[in-house]
């Protein structure tokens, strides 16, 4: 019996875009409307908010309630800085030298799945947190939030334990059935891995010394079949009015380890990608895009179209490439968070 030793580290979410000169390949037109502010006035004294003393004062960690602080323009804003706050003030680094060690002789755990775990790329699981402090003032929000560490890992175990189930359960009903409903389970399959990976490193923050040995030979099995299910489903996108916002949907089916195939005659799913609405304004030196997009997917034998619509809205002081480039990342991240697609 083998022991997968890890030495975990903490998580370091880092963004990064690459700025694109885009073009309108839509065919319709659109007007884009400026709003005169000229005779707005631009110095009038907006009141300042108040911040509570609580927030001020702060709360430090204790060895079994950790807290964390956050501000936003609305409630969701704040809860999700505060989160982000909580997992800064675990103070754990994510370290070069983070180690592991693989089962030596049939190296049954992927030591990719391995590294997605343990390095700053996943993402962590905060459940069942307590708001403790709330309040706003004028237009901004103040959350303070609190987790019970032991009752949090007890969570996260049970969490891990539930996916497993539904991830094996779901890969074990994919025979004989229809390429829509194969592309529906590696989707939910995609959201459990997701789940069970941001768990499983949350639990080592916040237990160093827990073994994964067992989590880590299920997770890899999973994925294996989750591979080979990914690998029977072939994609055909038609892109011809999906304006700049393709890319979004390539990229997500890439990164998620889809087949996109150029020819529609050999592919098993057909997505159609349309930009329904295109419309921009300028106001308060803001260049803003609000765009509804539709995306929908059918099978060769089912014949059942699945349509669904995404609204994305984005500004930029930097011009229309820069909101573009956000309108882009927005789409993207509303994908990879759905539960499904479509």
């Amino acid at each position: 019996m083998r022991f997968l030793f890890i030495s975990l580290a903490c998580l370091a979410l880092l963004g990064c875009s690459t700025s694109k000169e885009y073009y309108n390949p839509l065919n319709f037109s659109h007007n884009e409307t400026k709003i005169d502010t000229s005779k707005k006035p631009n110095n009038i004294n907006k009141p300042k908010p108040v911040t509570p003393t609580w927030f001020t004062n702060g709360q430090n960690n204790s060895a079994n309630l950790l807290y964390g602080f956050g501000t936003g323009e609305t409630l969701n804003q704040a809860t999700s800085n505060a989160l982000a706050d909580m997992t800064q003030r675990l103070q754990v680094i994510v370290s070069s030298t983070t180690s592991f060690e693989n089962i030596i002789n049939d190296n049954n755990i992927s030591q990719r799945l391995i590294q997605q775990v343990t390095t700053q790329t996943a993402e962590l699981n905060i459940p069942n947190y307590n708001i403790i402090n709330q309040a706003k003032s004028y237009n901004t929000y103040y959350i303070e939030i609190q987790i019970n560490k032991k009752q949090t890992i007890n969570n996260l175990q049970n969490i891990i334990k539930s996916n497993f189930e539904q991830a094996t359960k779901s890969l074990d009903n994919t025979q004989n059935k229809s390429s829509l409903y194969r592309f529906d389970i590696a989707q939910k399959v995609n959201n459990n891995i997701k789940t069970i990976k941001s768990s499983l490193r949350t639990l080592l923050i916040l237990s160093p010394d827990i073994s994964i040995d067992q989590q880590m030979i299920e997770l890899n099995n999973i994925d294996n079949k989750l591979i080979n299910l990914k690998r029977s489903i072939q994609i055909y996108v038609d892109k011809q009015n999906s304006g700049f916002f393709y890319d979004s949907l390539e990229k997500f089916l890439r990164v998620n380890d889809y087949t996109i195939i150029n020819n529609k005659d050999l592919a098993n799913i057909y997505i159609i990608l349309e930009l329904k609405n295109y419309n921009t304004t300028y106001k308060d030196q803001n260049y803003c895009l609000s765009n509804k997009i539709e995306l929908q997917v059918s099978d060769k034998t089912s014949g059942q179209i699945s349509p669904k619509q995404y609204k994305v809205k984005a500004c930029s002081r930097q011009g229309r490439s820069a909101a573009i480039d956000k309108a882009v990342e927005i789409f993207y991240s509303q994908l990879d968070n759905a539960k499904r697609v479509y």
